[in-house]
């Protein structure tokens, strides 16, 4: 085929996936559904006079023949829709979490294995241009071994409430209006640390490694806008490789968003917040008591449309996957990828419930993990960017 067939499913989420897949050359738009009329109506905008159709239901996306399906409907039903897709003929690209219970996880597994189409993950944030720089950094052996690693997702969310109109609005605001047409959505109650996708993923694949345990602590449930799902999560995972993850999830605490990663090597430390833009750095050739190297990378890549969403790593899903299907190649983020990702999270939540327990995460694989193919497809950058001597209000070592 020239070019890839593509259909969308959900049209709030699935605007981005709409504009990604318009401005990917190898790639056709053919149609895209979504029942609610307000996100049909956005998706004429985005469209304009080009040749697709909108539609109600999903089936009726299906019967126009796409060579693949992005999926962006309601978290609790993208398992059900992915499937679906698989089942018609055509690869899919799930929106994150992709999953919310391990059964659903094997299900997918299965109609992918069964149907001999493909499945990809679309976590964005595995395509951050810093980390590709940091998997670089690790390879040249400049942190030594990685022991430790650290991901916070912090993102207030209190419009948890959806309206008949299928816009969302706080607990506060319904009270304050005395509505009683309101229901919660899917991440209203969602337990925290299963949407730690965006932080686990990108971690995983700078250390090339898969979770093997965790045990995991719930924070208080004091947020009164999201009373149904505690305020925060805390988790510890064991990798395979005898690492050490901790990952933080927030949804409710009232702060600017930002998404915060470090790696802690033997040799050496790296460390990147949304909130500053750039990397600090110690790396094996620097004395501590020189303290941090300031780097300007950050989200995008030098030529990157910062527009393209989530700091330009949006459309890079769109492009990666297009371009594995219609060369023939794994995508970059498979089923079982999507598994490593997703599957510790789960389990992460049970491990609150039990006040702590440890669980095991199991390698759903038919064989063991033999590694990730996320870098045959971004590649690593080729030039060392330039570093000076950090600076802050505390002086230039902390």
């Amino acid at each position: 085929m020239e070019k890839l067939k593509v259909g969308i499913l959900g049209l709030r989420r699935g605007l981005s996936h709409l504009r990604n897949f318009l401005n990917v050359e190898e790639a056709e738009v053919i149609g895209c559904a979504d029942r609610l009329e307000g996100p049909r109506e956005k998706a004429k905008e985005v469209i304009g006079d080009r040749p697709v159709k909108i539609v109600n239901e999903f089936e009726d996306l299906l019967d126009m023949k796409p060579d693949a399906v992005a999926v962006a409907s309601n978290g609790r039903c993208q398992a059900a829709h992915a499937i679906q897709a698989l089942e018609a003929g055509c690869h899919v690209i799930s929106e994150v979490p992709g999953a919310f219970t391990q059964e659903e996880i094997v299900h997918i597994i299965a109609a992918a294995e069964r149907t001999g189409k493909q499945y990809m993950l679309a976590e964005n944030l595995s395509f951050l241009d810093f980390i590709r720089y940091w998997r670089k950094w690790i390879l040249e052996e400049r942190f030594g071994d990685i022991s430790l690693a650290d991901g916070e997702y912090l993102h207030y969310l209190p419009n948890t409430l959806v309206v008949p109109d299928g816009s969302c609005i706080s607990p506060t605001q319904a009270r304050e209006e005395g509505r009683g047409d309101v229901v919660r959505s899917w991440r209203s109650d969602q337990p925290p640390i299963q949407y730690l996708t965006h932080d686990l993923g990108p971690l995983l694949e700078v250390m090339d490694d898969h979770v093997v345990s965790v045990t995991c602590m719930d924070g208080p449930w004091w947020q009164t806008e999201a009373p149904l799902r505690a305020d925060g999560q805390m988790a510890l995972f064991k990798t395979a490789k005898g690492s050490l993850i901790r990952i933080l999830v927030t949804l409710n605490t009232r702060r600017p968003g930002a998404h915060n990663f470090r790696l802690f090597g033997t040799l050496g430390s790296v460390e990147w917040y949304s909130h500053e833009g750039f990397c600090r750095r110690c790396d094996r050739d620097r004395e501590e008591k020189e303290g941090w190297e300031r780097i300007e990378i950050g989200t995008a890549a030098k030529g990157d449309d910062k527009k393209a969403g989530h700091g330009g790593t949006d459309i890079k899903t769109a492009y990666y996957f297009t371009k594995a299907i219609l060369e023939g190649k794994p995508v970059p983020i498979d089923v079982f990828r999507m598994c490593d990702y997703t599957l510790p999270g789960i389990l992460a939540a049970r491990s609150a419930e039990l006040g702590g327990q440890p669980i095991t995460v199991p390698d759903i694989r038919r064989k063991p993990f033999e590694g990730t193919v996320l870098w045959d497809h971004v590649g690593l950058p080729e030039e060392e960017p330039e570093a000076r001597k950090y600076e802050s209000d505390m002086g230039t070592r902390y």
